[in-house]
């Protein structure tokens, strides 16, 4: 009869605290430190029932405080129980550590990847930029030398007009002596220079 009372008064304790624990948002978070397992008795001591196991690694929710060694948890199953406090951390074990690390890896895998696709991308389109600078700047070449050749093209003809204006003009003050000298003969009349002698 005792034990049917003090497990109606542990039943209401735990209903008690759980609902605590879920209107307290603040409540302590915990953490089932690294051995495989460890079991979850119905109260604070060996002596209560085995309600099950919480793996190593699970995320917990402090109920109460410590008694006679074990401490009153909530697990991801919404289940209320009794663990030894010896197994409880507050920092979590290292399967989680282990598996967000292998999840960051994993991550820094996917973007070094990424990354090393943009790498290739961005290499390719360099190589393609530098063949197309090498063209250009063949293109170039060209032109300059070809601009060149029709700048000298277009000095010589300067030249040559400029050389065929002269002799034109030459010819036309030779032409122009000439029929000075000689127009004057063939008419006959003297000049009115030697009439002034």
């Amino acid at each position: 009869m005792k034990n049917l009372f003090n497990l109606i008064v542990f039943v209401l304790l735990s209903f008690t605290f759980t609902v605590c624990a879920q209107d307290n948002p603040e409540a302590k978070i915990g953490f089932i430190s690294d051995d495989l397992f460890t079991y979850f008795h119905s109260g604070p001591g060996t002596q209560y029932r085995i309600l099950g196991s919480i793996d190593s690694g699970e995320e917990v929710q402090v109920i109460s405080a410590e008694q006679n060694g074990y401490i009153q948890i909530q697990d991801s199953q919404n289940r209320n129980g009794w663990i030894d406090a010896k197994y409880l951390s507050d920092s979590p074990g290292l399967r989680v550590v282990l598996a967000e690390l292998n999840e960051d890896i994993t991550d820094k895998a996917m973007q070094i990847s990424s990354l090393k696709e943009k790498l290739a991308k961005t290499s390719s389109d360099l190589t393609q930029l530098k063949s197309q600078l090498a063209l250009i700047k063949k293109d170039k070449s060209s032109i300059e030398k070809q601009f060149a050749e029709v700048s000298s093209e277009l000095d010589e003809q300067a030249f040559d007009i400029k050389k065929t204006w002269f002799i034109y003009g030459a010819s036309v003050l030779i032409i122009g002596l000439l029929l000075g000298l000689i127009i004057p003969k063939f008419t006959g009349k003297k000049s009115s220079y030697s009439s002034w002698k």
